[in-house]
């Protein structure tokens, strides 16, 4: 009895509700200064004119301008290239899903792996790949397909709207496959059992009862593959301005940098309206995912999932099963050819006799290159950690405080979705230049500041399911043992989260390893990331240092994938 008497008041070291508030007010207010200051740059600069001669002003003349200038055509292609690749991205995605999770078609793990694969290969590096492949001049597949039909013309235009929806429905189909394979696997095989019991055939049901199953799930990844098919820019920017076509991202980095002065009034202007274009697909996919329990395909009841014996149509499916790793080594291997040869020519056995490692060691001897990886490996460390950590504590203040505030705190930690990387940079770039007394434009903490920005959202949503998953009677029962909450944080919350912070760290850190549209904008002279040195070389017609960079590039990034992955693993393996 004395021992319960003296255990059951709250110690005093303990947080009080009072300090509780006062965090909480605290991370709303550091979040706000993070989040909201780049958006009030973007849009005083968007309504603000300036004109030689006369003070600035405010008005709507960059916006009037912009549609002067570019009309409805900038609407119209940018709508139709996201609709068009996203729509063949579901279609190949959910074919090969249903195939690798419900058939047993030969090849499915294959597909799986190169699946993951494609995931760590920077999009710049494939996109490159392609070029090399399917370009008007050189390209591997025209070449041989003018050879084969003896025409002089070009048979397949890349540098068109129907070549940048099909390479970016090809970037996309292995991530429709990840996240529709889920939904797939884990469907009960006695609904299908009992359609095709009453007599429907295999296409019937899966018509009638997998596809609308599934839909709400298929749904909600459209939307997703629509709003980053949106805001993507290395396909636009490498396809789409050879063939003259302009996208909002484009069309914002190409009123940066083109000119003497950069034009960061009609700049802002495009980012507000793609911010808008955004804005209504979010909301949509939001409100998709948050009604997807309506759909629920597992119950208390147990099944054991089933595959579907596709007989005769086994071995066609498996061959098309095959086109997830062929559109990840078709590039890959042009590119390995590139990196061996002194100047670029497509493959022929004359050429064999020229192969050398000469492009792979001025590479690695170059100072900028090596720069530029680790410039890369670092910034992206920096950022995995502070958005790891930083949402971490937002994510607590969310899951575990009752006070209504935690919502705004909530909202403003996943406003950056809609901002896609070329209009965050563009804001960063605009407020650190106004901000002088923050010298940190060129280096590379506004890339770590870029980073955590873009993926708060993220790391939010990772973190909130990771401690909605601990019992509060844990923490509950560490303060009413006399623990600080801070030492309760570290001692039982985090260990007990580790899993999803690693999944975050790895998530942030790959990803923003091969990113180009933040660092393109932001990165300095002396503090190049190696997207942005390897788009250089390009532009500079370096493809033999173009092709063994991108190799050194790509296995460097999946070793470290693979090393990152394994150790997340060992990190969930209970004590």
């Amino acid at each position: 009895m004395a021992n319960l008497s003296i255990a059951s008041p709250v110690p005093a070291r303990s947080l009080p509700v009072e300090s509780g508030r006062l965090v909480l007010w605290g991370a709303i207010l550091a979040t706000a200064l993070i989040v909201l200051p780049p958006l009030l740059y973007l849009l005083d600069t968007s309504l603000t004119v300036q004109r030689t001669g006369t003070p600035p002003h405010l008005g709507w003349d960059n916006y009037a301008y912009v549609f002067r200038l570019s009309g409805w055509r900038l609407w119209r292609t940018s709508l139709i290239y996201a609709a068009t690749s996203s729509a063949l991205a579901i279609l190949l995605g959910v074919a090969s899903a249903w195939l690798v999770a419900r058939t047993d078609a030969p090849g499915r793990g294959l597909a799986i792996v190169s699946a993951y694969l494609s995931l760590a290969t920077p999009v710049i590096i494939k996109g490159i790949g392609w070029i090399l492949l399917l370009g008007p001049n050189k390209g591997v597949v025209n070449e041989l397909l003018r050879a084969l039909f003896g025409t002089d013309g070009v048979p397949i235009e890349l540098f068109s709207l129907g070549g940048m929806i099909l390479l970016e429905s090809i970037l996309w189909m292995p991530v429709v496959l990840l996240l529709t394979m889920p939904s797939l696997s884990s469907m009960d095989p006695a609904l299908e059992e009992a359609a095709a019991t009453s007599g429907a055939g295999r296409v019937r049901v899966f018509a009638r009862v997998t596809l609308p199953l599934a839909a709400p799930a298929i749904l909600s990844i459209l939307l997703l593959t629509f709003i980053r098919a949106l805001e993507s820019f290395e396909v636009p920017l490498l396809i789409g301005v050879p063939g003259n076509l302009q996208t909002f991202t484009t069309a914002i980095f190409q009123t940066i940098r083109r000119g003497f002065v950069p034009r960061y009034g009609e700049s802002s202007a495009y980012a507000v309206l793609l911010i808008l274009a955004m804005a209504i697909p979010l909301l949509l996919y939001y409100r998709t995912t948050r009604e997807a329990q309506r759909f629920a395909t597992i119950s208390g009841k147990g099944f054991r999932p089933s595959r579907i014996a596709l007989g005769r149509w086994r071995w066609p499916a498996g061959l098309f099963l095959l086109l997830m790793p062929a559109t990840l080594l078709a590039p890959l291997a042009i590119l390995l050819w590139a990196s061996f040869l002194p100047l670029y020519q497509p493959p022929s056995w004359a050429d064999l006799g020229k192969l050398t490692l000469e492009n792979y060691a001025e590479v690695l001897s170059r100072p900028l290159t090596v720069d530029g990886l680790r410039n890369g490996i670092l910034v992206s460390g920096l950022s995995a950690t502070a958005v790891t950590l930083f949402t971490f504590l937002l994510a607590w203040l969310v899951v575990r405080r009752r006070d209504s505030l935690r919502w705004s705190l909530d909202l403003l930690g996943s406003l950056p979705l809609v901002l896609p990387g070329v209009v965050l940079g563009t804001a960063l770039l605009i407020e650190f230049l106004t901000l002088r007394f923050l010298p940190i434009y060129g280096t590379i903490w506004i890339m770590v500041i870029a980073f955590l920005i873009r993926f708060m959202p993220y790391g939010l949503r990772f973190n909130q399911a990771g401690i909605s998953a601990i019992g509060k009677e844990l923490e509950e029962s560490a303060r009413t043992a006399g623990a600080p909450t801070l030492s309760m944080l570290r001692r039982i919350v985090l260990p007990l989260a580790l899993p999803s912070l690693l999944a975050i760290w790895i998530y942030v850190f790959l990803y923003s390893i091969r990113d180009l549209s933040l660092p393109v904008l932001l990165a300095g002279p002396q503090n190049q990331l190696i997207a942005v040195v390897m788009l250089d070389l390009w532009n500079d017609g370096k493809i033999p240092q173009v092709g063994a960079l991108s190799i050194l590039l790509a296995v460097t990034v999946s070793l470290l994938g693979w090393f990152l992955m394994r150790l997340g693993r060992s990190g969930n393996r209970p004590l």
